[in-house]
């Protein structure tokens, strides 16, 4: 670990060590992070949030590696965001789902589901190993104001979206669903569930998390239109996956 970098007042930063990326064959992964053992208030960490920092438990993080730039932080501007002709065919197929929100609160039901994800989906990821315990940490453990977004059918669980709450914005931090039901695209379905709550709530921008083009699994998010991207520590708009590629 290299020596703390003391950021504002609030905040002691250090540089993590070098590690394979979980995104990119072939790359090392370098993290800035600070850990939040201590009450911080909710306008100092949006700051955070906005200068594309991301939460897991008690540690902010963002990439901080020497010889890439490939993560760009992402964000959509609530009252912009248009729901296209697409985004609105999965919200009907949907139709017959039920949502329900409320603290995160760990169950077996959660768990099963969340095993069956990863291993449909991200089997040789970081998480494919994590126990009960490991899960129950990343729900319930944070600094923050975090709620869980959770669909149902019939008393079904098919899935749920984490997400932190500050004073303007919201922050999605994981999702995982039902892989089975592949034509009821519910990764984007909750992502559109959670922007029509944000609407509701009247809050400025949702963030997204990293955009990675070259990495598949990271690359949907701006599906998202208009969406707002990191670039040189101001936010751009932008429309198209090609405007997109071409600035980056």
């Amino acid at each position: 670990m290299n020596k703390s970098i003391k950021v504002y007042n609030n905040f002691n930063f250090s540089n993590s060590l070098p590690r394979k990326c979980p995104y990119i064959p072939g790359k090392k992964e370098y993290l800035l992070f600070t850990d939040l053992t201590k009450f911080v208030s909710k306008k100092s960490l949006e700051k955070l949030v906005s200068r594309g920092f991301r939460r897991n438990e008690n540690i902010f993080y963002k990439p901080n590696c020497k010889n890439c730039k490939a993560c760009k932080s992402t964000r959509i501007v609530v009252n912009d965001f248009l729901f296209s002709k697409n985004f609105k065919r999965i919200l009907k197929r949907n139709n017959d789902l039920k949502i329900k929100i409320g603290k995160p609160k760990t169950s077996q039901e959660h768990y099963k589901l969340f095993k069956k994800y990863l291993k449909q989906r991200h089997s040789k990821g970081d998480m494919a190993n994590m126990t009960y315990l490991d899960f129950r940490t990343m729900l319930e453990i944070s600094p923050v104001e975090t709620k869980i977004l959770h669909i149902y059918k019939n008393n079904k669980f098919f899935g749920a979206i984490l997400y932190d709450i500050y004073k303007n914005s919201f922050s999605a931090n994981y999702s995982f669903y039902n892989p089975k039901y592949k034509n009821r695209s519910l990764g984007s379905f909750l992502i559109l569930k959670l922007i029509e709550q944000a609407k509701k709530e009247k809050i400025e921008y949702l963030y997204l998390g990293y955009y990675i083009k070259e990495c598949k699994k990271m690359s949907y998010k701006i599906n998202f239109k208009p969406i707002e991207i990191l670039k040189n520590k101001k936010w751009e708009t932008f429309w198209k996956r090609k405007t997109i590629e071409e600035n980056f």
